[in-house]
């Protein structure tokens, strides 16, 4: 079977956020939050191999987007992309009308974080690292073949240090800490569950 739609999530990236606050002048809890939310789209095919038990290759393409302005009217612009694709496995209970799945996966993940500072040009910061996700999928039938997808799922990243194309480290002016994508989240998706055969 196919699937594919869209996600929101909420997200707490302490070592992202320190920077934020470190790096834009007077710049407080409550002008950065502590938890930002970031928009996704999957897609993902899915084989069941019994009535109880099925894999899923899932990608999903991870958008946010981080802008502030300071007391002297300079801009931080900051667009995180990270490429999420997962292994999953989940557990089936069938019904009539609807399925539901619990499942858990894992993924290596590519993360680019381009930096404009207005008026410098734009830099990227690229990092990998790992990803683990639970999620439980609600999906009533509309049709024989058709399918709803909704479900809420929890995600906990660690990530390595971010690096641009010359493997300078991103840092705060004032602070020589490495600043880094890993964090923990949980969100919702919607979408549509295609069953081909």
């Amino acid at each position: 079977m196919f699937s594919a739609g869209m996600g929101i999530s909420l997200q707490d990236n302490s070592s992202f956020v320190d920077y934020l606050r470190n790096e834009i002048p007077y710049a407080t809890s409550d002008s950065v939050k502590t938890f930002t939310t970031a928009i996704e789209f999957f897609g993902g095919i899915e084989y069941s191999f019994s009535k109880k038990f099925s894999l899923k290759l899932d990608y999903s393409y991870y958008l946010r987007s981080s802008n502030h302005t300071d007391i002297y009217g300079f801009t931080y612009n900051y667009d995180i992309i990270i490429h999420q694709p997962y292994l999953m496995g989940f557990y089936l209970m069938q019904n009539k009308s609807y399925d539901l799945k619990l499942g858990v996966g894992a993924g290596y993940h590519f993360g680019k974080v381009t930096r404009l500072l207005d008026p410098n040009p734009s830099v990227s910061y690229t990092a990998n690292g790992f990803s683990f996700r639970g999620e439980a999928v609600f999906a009533p039938y509309m049709t024989k073949k058709l399918q709803a997808y909704i479900s809420g799922f929890i995600v906990v990243s660690s990530f390595q240090s971010l690096k641009d194309a010359n493997g300078n480290y991103l840092t705060s002016t004032n602070s020589t800490q490495q600043v880094n994508l890993s964090s923990f989240g949980v969100g919702a998706r919607i979408g549509f569950i295609y069953n081909i055969f």
